[in-house]
Parts: structure tokens; sequence; C-alpha cells
């Protein structure tokens, strides 16, 4: 009886070892950490160009009375422009700033006056040569490398001296100018801004943007006396009795593309979106 005891406990040693060694140990995955994306906050610099568009509201008196209200002249053509500024992320998705740039730009078109003295109509180019302006902007991140934003702010923008041809007198050049006009205004834009994955640092920026600037009234010139005006450097009295003025209110719309190199401040940032 005893032996019959041993027997079968030494086959049940032997089955249990066998079972655990069929066994495979367990093993615990810790789940990956989301991978880190490039911070938004940090300052940048950036530059590119574009092309541009305005319209310049008109009113002209002669003499305090108004011969024309209401017209509009147009223009379009190149830009190019560089700035910088500083962003801020929070939250994950939500990123704002500050910044400021400048523009140079050959936007242009003719626009035609109505002048006493010089045939009663002229016609000159109107360009819209430089601009600058400064703001803040507030945008959200789609995903962590697309940012779409809004901005607005304070801007002025430059018109470059107006020479006034004769449409009807045969000597063409009148020698009468309206003077280049710096013009206050407001702008407001949208865009988005894409971070590349390859270049730490390189982003590219798509801006569409408006600028409205206060009405402002300039009067023209007669800077060559005896072609068809005479009171050389008095402005607005081109004809003996008549003083004229001009009243402009312009607005601007550009529309760029530029590259931009942020110098991040936070480092890398986990994503978790």
């Amino acid at each position: 009886m005893k032996k019959f005891l041993l027997a079968l406990t030494a086959a049940a040693a032997f089955s249990g070892s066998a079972m655990a060694a069929d066994m495979a140990p367990r093993t615990y995955t810790k789940a990956a950490p989301p991978a880190p994306v490039a911070s938004w906050t940090g300052c940048y610099i950036s530059g590119g160009g574009g092309y541009g568009l305005f319209r310049v509201n008109r009113d002209e008196r002669v003499n305090g009375i108004a011969t024309i209200a209401n017209t509009t002249a147009g223009g379009d053509g190149w830009l190019g422009t560089g700035g910088g500024g500083c962003d801020y992320q929070f939250n994950n998705r939500w990123v704002i700033g500050a910044f400021a740039d400048g523009t140079f730009s050959d936007i242009k078109g003719d626009a035609s006056t109505r002048v006493f003295g010089v045939g009663d109509a002229a016609v000159g180019k109107l360009t819209n040569d430089w601009s600058w302006a400064a703001g803040a902007r507030v945008g959200y991140l789609v995903t962590p490398s697309v940012l779409t934003y809004f901005d607005a702010g304070y801007t002025q923008g430059h018109f470059k001296t107006q020479g006034l041809n004769s449409i009807f007198l045969p000597q063409g050049t009148t020698g009468v100018q309206i003077p280049g006009q710096t013009f206050d205004g407001f702008f407001v834009g949208s865009g988005i801004e894409y971070a590349f994955d390859w270049m730490p640092g390189l982003f590219i920026r798509s801006e569409g943007r408006a600028a409205y600037y206060s009405r402002k009234d300039v009067s023209p010139i007669c800077v060559t006396a005896g072609t068809a005006c005479a009171g050389a450097g008095v402005p607005g009295v081109i004809q003996a009795g008549s003083v004229d003025t001009d009243s402009r209110r312009p607005i601007v719309y550009t529309a760029k593309t530029e590259l931009v190199y942020r110098f991040n401040w936070g480092g890398p940032a986990v994503a978790k979106y």
C-alpha cells in the first residue's frame, strides 16, 4: 500500500512540473507615450511675397463745392513682405501672438481727376508703394502641425506722388502733381500655417488681409508753371480763382505666402489630440 501511494505522489509531482514548464511566462506591455511635436511657443522671423489690389474712393471739391462725388479708382500688382513676432501655445490647441510686418509693393492703376485749368480732366498713375502693420492673432491647431488663425491691428499705407497728364490738351503733361500721402487705418486678416516635419523650426504661411484706411484730403500742385498751369508751388491753386481739393479713402486687399523660421522657447510639447 505504501508503495502504491508513493507512486501516485511521484506521478502527480511529475505532471505538475511538466505543465508548469509548458506554460509561457506572462508579459506586461506599457502603452507608448504620445509622440512629441514642436511647440508653437516662441518668436519668429518671416519673409515672402504675393499680390495686391486697391480701391480708392474719391470726392473732389473746387472752391469747397463738390464737382466729383463717390467715384473709385483701382489698381493691382505685386508685393514683397517681411516681419517678425512671438506666439504662445496654451490648452494644447490654442495659439495667441503679437507681430509686426512691413511691405514694399507696386500696386498701381490709372486714376482720373478733374482739375480746372488743365483741360478740366487729367489722368495719372496711382501707386501704393509701401505699408506696415502691427497687431495680434489668435489661432487654433487643427492638427499638431497645422494652425488656422485670424489677425487684426493697426496699419499705415503710402501712395506715391501722382503726376497728371491731360486727357484733352495735346501737350500731354500738365505740370500738375497730386502729392504723395500716408494713410492711417486698421486691418483684418486670416490665414493658415504649416510646420514642416523635415526641418525643425521651419513653417510656411499663407494669409489674406484687408486694410481699411481713413479718408484724407490732398490738393494738387503746379510744379511746372507755364505748361498747362500757373502759380507754381501753391497747393490747390492751378487756375486763378479756383482751389482744387481731392478727398481719398483707400482700401487695400493683399494675399501673400511666407516662409517662417521659429525660435522655440518651450521645447518639445506632448501632443494630446
